[in-house]
């Protein structure tokens, strides 16, 4: 078995894996059929916000509103919508073997969401309390670009899969900077607002969010 193909098996493997372990940890968790409702109208926003904006590469709201679910719902949830929005939007997009990097890298996208909320970041509508949340959107876009370079290095085959990670990097730096830039001004233009619909949400549905994430929420109301 040469190297390259070593490195697509293991990496399908592994892939596979974490997929499994993501769906049982959600299915497990036993969500209430209203937080189900709510990570499926999620992704549905996700994958119309990245239709919308498939005019521009790489400039979509997508990767903010997958953080701002793990923020507002938890790590699980935050999880599946990061997942399922690669997947699904990826049936208009075209599915490939792109498609497990990118559910994997949005997804992760959605642990950072919930991470951030756990760790007590509480943006709010002021200028100064947008930033933060903002700056680490912009940072998880240049993540994404990482891991699905990665990805793309993999599945190229080649004998010397650092060199053609870095060609893929080098390559797609112009793209990852325009995503990090575009998913801080998203953040700081709707960021705020989206956590805000999600409490409007929860109040409508009488749902209960995870303690850090309601007083997130309610952080971001204006003052």
């Amino acid at each position: 078995m040469t190297s390259a193909a070593a490195w697509q098996l293991s990496s399908a493997a592994l892939l596979l894996t974490v997929f499994a372990v993501g769906f049982a940890w959600f299915e497990r968790s036993r969500p209430p059929a209203r937080i189900v409702a709510a990570v499926a109208a999620l992704v549905a926003f996700a994958v119309i916000g990245r239709i919308l904006f498939a005019p521009f590469p790489n400039v979509k709201p997508t990767t903010d509103i997958v953080i701002i679910a793990g923020f507002a719902l938890g790590f699980a949830p935050g999880w599946m919508v990061g997942v399922l929005t690669a997947l699904v939007s990826n049936f208009y997009f075209a599915q490939g073997p792109w498609t497990p990097w990118q559910m994997l890298a949005w997804g992760l996208c959605g642990l950072l969401g919930a991470t951030l909320a756990r760790g007590g970041l509480k943006p709010g509508s002021s200028l100064t309390r947008r930033v933060p949340m903002a700056l680490w959107c912009g940072l998880a876009g240049m993540g994404y670009g990482v891991i699905v370079n990665f990805g793309s290095a993999v599945n190229l085959a080649s004998s010397d899969i650092r060199t053609s990670f870095w060609v893929q990097m080098v390559g797609s730096l112009p793209f990852d900077i325009a995503h990090s830039i575009a998913n801080f001004v998203f953040f700081m233009i709707a960021g705020p607002l989206l956590i805000r619909m999600l409490e409007r949400l929860r109040r409508r549905e009488a749902l209960t969010w995870p303690e850090p994430a309601r007083d997130a929420a309610q952080s971001a109301k204006p003052a």
